[in-house]
């Protein structure tokens, strides 16, 4: 293996509809779950596994965080320690990098992992300093760690307190990776290799150690190389333009249902926001596929037109997510499903990549508990409009190196994963 790289086992239990690292933080070295998102480019720990008060890498700053998300969000002190991966007695350190306590969370945001990891190539996440808020009333406080606000764990709370934030100067702190890269510790690229965008889950009351140890639920995250790793995929791969790096931002060209000739177009929708940088992202942190609003009533209407069963299985399974219950067809044939296919633009203007999803990848069966089955399509977010987000359904069929250093943007590099 080249050096300044590292080959990371990944599992999607701890998150359950995400894929986690194994990070050590600090001078004990505790070993947290992280998970990994390349549509963020945030670092952030809750305090459990790792116990900040009793780490003497740790060094405070008068930095504060806030992330909200679409159901969730969290706040707490930006602070400075020892970051390290460690496999196969190959060590990768990070000595002063930069990472988030969670200390005021408003809801579970990463299920049962330890908190997040992203991958995104800029600094998409503010630092607010606190130091003129500390000297306004002449605090004895100067740093945000220990944290000394008192948050309610609610919606309203955490969003009041992004607000009051917004008063003071910010800064952008340098992505994990970025720093890596920058401190000459790994080369500029990372691969992954997934086979699910939900836990897999065959056995009632599987134990953790039995969910960890399926197959479907491992996957690997290889830091500073991509191409070398050819047990991982088969043939050759295939390049896919990254157009911004404010995330992966691709431009998705049209997609095609099945053998249908027909090619779908994004089209924005004038009455809404335009999409920022791009019509598409390719994200890992996403467990679904999220389609411009043109393109997934396009896609359903195709699918109709198959066969009205195809809406009734989707109908079936939205309403059980909506309702919290769980949707257990004994009719659902995936072998009459149609592959959809994605086409981007590629290395350049003229070339178009394709990648495609197999139904067993947009459906997901034996998802979350045993039986059970999840269409894996939405519609466009609300708060995201005029942009699809490419999640784990698409990228469950590939093998993905982020290749930052192939130009100013990067490019995605795919090919079909060896199983």
């Amino acid at each position: 293996m080249p050096s300044k790289t590292l080959k990371l086992p990944i599992n999607i239990v701890a998150a359950r509809g995400g894929y986690c690292v194994e990070m050590e933080i600090g001078c004990h070295q505790s070993k947290v779950k992280l998970l990994l998102d390349t549509g963020s480019s945030t670092i952030a720990v809750e305090t459990g596994k790792y116990i900040p008060e009793d780490d003497f890498y740790l060094h405070p700053t008068s930095y504060a965080q806030t992330i909200t998300y679409g159901l969730g969000g969290w706040a707490g002190p930006l602070i400075k320690t020892h970051l390290q991966f460690e496999s196969h007695n190959r060590k990768m350190t990070l000595k002063d990098g930069h990472i988030a306590i969670i200390e005021s969370e408003q809801r579970d945001n990463f299920y049962g992992a330890d908190g997040i990891l992203g991958l995104a190539y800029r600094q998409l996440n503010r630092a607010y300093n606190l130091k003129e808020y500390f000297n306004e009333r002449q605090s004895e406080v100067k740093y945000t760690f220990p944290w000394p606000f008192k948050i309610e764990e609610s919606k309203k709370a955490v969003r009041t307190f992004k607000n009051f934030l917004k008063n003071y100067d910010y800064i952008r702190p340098k992505a994990f990776f970025t720093e890596l890269e920058e401190h000459n510790i790994c080369r500029n690229k990372f691969s992954l290799y997934v086979k699910r965008s939900l836990l897999h889950v065959d056995i009632e009351e599987a134990t953790v150690e039995e969910l960890e140890a399926d197959p479907l639920n491992q996957g690997w995250l290889i830091l500073g190389a991509g191409e070398e790793h050819k047990e991982l995929y088969d043939g050759d791969l295939e390049v896919i333009d990254v157009v911004h790096d404010a995330y992966y931002n691709t431009q998705l060209f049209g997609v095609k249902v099945g053998d249908n000739d027909e090619m779908i177009f994004p089209e924005n929708n004038p009455n809404k926001k335009p999409a920022r940088y791009s019509n598409s992202i390719i994200d890992c942190g996403s467990s679904f596929l999220v389609l411009q609003e043109n393109l997934y009533q396009e896609v359903m209407d195709q699918l109709l037109e198959i066969s009205t069963d195809f809406i009734e299985h989707i109908e079936a399974s939205d309403k059980a997510y909506k309702t919290g219950t769980s949707y257990k067809p004994d009719d659902l044939d995936l072998e009459k499903w149609p592959e959809l296919h994605f086409y981007f633009v590629g290395e350049h203007k003229d070339a178009i990549t394709k990648v495609s999803c197999s139904p067993q990848n947009y459906w997901q069966l034996n998802a979350l508990e045993p039986d059970r089955a999840f269409f894996m399509i939405m519609k466009e977010l609300p708060n995201i409009p005029n942009k699809s987000i490419l999640g784990l359904p698409l990228m469950s069929n590939y093998y993905c190196v982020f290749d930052r250093e192939h130009d100013e943007n990067g490019v995605i590099k795919v090919g079909k994963i060896r199983k």
